[in-house]
């Protein structure tokens, strides 16, 4: 499949989608006029894949392969890619563990094998092992220290609870202990297949190039292992956690859309309106007027099969009951008058910013068109972006508002000092839009 340009309009864009003998999807976006290109391989497994007692695995794993291949130790490897004036990374998600390299055109070669060897060929030597439970098991104690990170663990916990989304990505230092070099080795070899994978690519390279290279990974001998993903039942209520004893660290969500439905642009713009940038509704009133918060997010949370509509923020403990008496009055005010003249138009102005300021990175655009293809099992264009946007209404926007945003719904939690503990649930199940 090739992308243009519709209507006589010029697109930048040469889009191709096809997939490998044995079926590994590859997206291709080829540029010639930059001389740099993203590339990675993508195995659609994450924490949400694991059972109880892996927590974490999957992260695990995405540090185990950069400790060096069969071949060469992670020393040749970090050599060979700086020395080409490239770099490699990962990262893990709920539902995904992806691979990529970045570097510039003329030693792309050297990504591809570089690449595709610490993929399939992971070392899993126990010593490495052991040295990387620890560094990981480091960033997990500094992960709950850091106040904000530590609320969207939580967070995350209460409302998903009893569904594996509900855990850690990283996972728990006691899920760490269960792993040994045999664990990761199956592992790896029971996800790491095809129907499991997908390879992408943005930058001055071919989609022909792209797909051969992506034929290092129809292997023979494996089998992936099937996943059974459950929706989850998302909480009510409110939680307390104690965590410092000055501020309060408050999370709110509610159940909202999955990432394929027909109004989840709509659902984007919601949040851009209530809460995109230092003149939006939230913004506006709750730091700009009232002083109350450094600052404030909201942003849909989505799965292929679920999602959520997610603030966060932080106050002084107490001003909590304020900050969510404002919270809730500008979400029913919202509600009830509906938006005003120009709001719908900013808020796309908003959106259409954020797309096109970071569509010059191939990078950027690997990321962009690999996480849509998860999501929704299709690959869209900056035009086709740009026409979604444009096409939303501000009927559209005032049903998801009235849809999602449900106080019956919400799930709040607070990490804070132990004093005010009594204040500051009372004020949360004050809440009222």
């Amino acid at each position: 499949m090739e992308m243009n340009g519709r209507n006589g309009r010029r697109v930048d864009q040469r889009i191709h989608v096809g997939s490998t003998p044995a079926g590994v999807p590859v997206i291709v976006e080829s540029v010639p006029h930059v001389h740099t290109v993203a590339l990675s391989v993508t195995a659609t497994v994450g924490s949400r894949d694991e059972r109880k007692g892996e927590s974490g695995v999957s992260h695990f794993l995405e540090h185990m392969l950069f400790r060096g291949t069969k071949t060469q130790n992670f020393r040749d490897v970090n050599e060979k890619i700086e020395s080409s004036g490239g770099y490699l990374n990962a990262y893990t998600t709920h539902e995904a563990t992806c691979y990529y390299a970045f570097t510039i055109d003329e030693s792309l070669k050297v990504a591809e094998e570089l690449l595709a060897d610490i993929f399939l060929n992971p070392r899993m030597d126990p010593v490495l092992v052991e040295l990387e439970r620890n560094n990981i098991k480091q960033e997990i104690g500094m992960r709950m220290n850091d106040p904000s990170s530590h609320l969207r663990t939580r967070m995350v916990e209460v409302m998903y609870k009893g569904n594996p989304l509900s855990r850690s990505i990283l996972g728990t230092p006691e899920s760490l202990n269960n792993f040994n070099s045999e664990f990761l080795v199956d592992y790896h070899d029971t996800h790491y297949y095809e129907p499991h994978l997908v390879v992408s690519a943005v930058g001055n390279v071919d989609f022909e190039r792209v797909l051969e290279w992506a034929g290092n990974f129809d292997r023979t001998g494996g089998q992936a292992a099937r996943k059974s993903r459950r929706k989850p039942k998302q909480a009510q209520g409110v939680n307390f956690f104690v965590k410092g004893e000055e501020r309060a660290y408050i999370g709110m969500g509610v159940p909202a859309y999955p990432a394929s439905h027909d109004l989840v642009m709509a659902q984007s713009i919601l949040s851009t309106i209530l809460c995109g940038g230092t003149s939006s509704r939230l913004n506006h009133r709750i730091r700009e007027l009232e002083g109350l918060v450094y600052s404030i997010s909201m942003y849909p949370f989505t799965f292929r099969d679920c999602g959520s509509m997610m603030t966060y923020c932080s106050t002084s403990m107490e001003q909590l009951p304020r900050l969510f008496d404002s919270y809730g009055q500008e979400l029913s005010r919202l509600k009830g008058e509906g938006l005003v003249q120009g709001e719908l138009e900013k808020a796309k102005y908003v959106l259409k910013g954020a797309l096109l300021r970071n569509a010059c990175r191939p990078d950027q655009n690997m990321s962009s068109q690999l996480h849509h293809y998860l999501d929704t099992g299709k690959v869209q264009s900056i035009e086709e972006q740009l026409e979604e946007i444009n096409s939303v209404t501000g009927e559209q926007v005032m049903k998801v508002a009235q849809d999602i945003l449900l106080r019956e719904k919400v799930c709040t939690t607070i990490c804070a000092g132990e004093e005010m503990r009594a204040e500051m649930v009372e004020a949360a199940g004050s809440l009222d839009f």
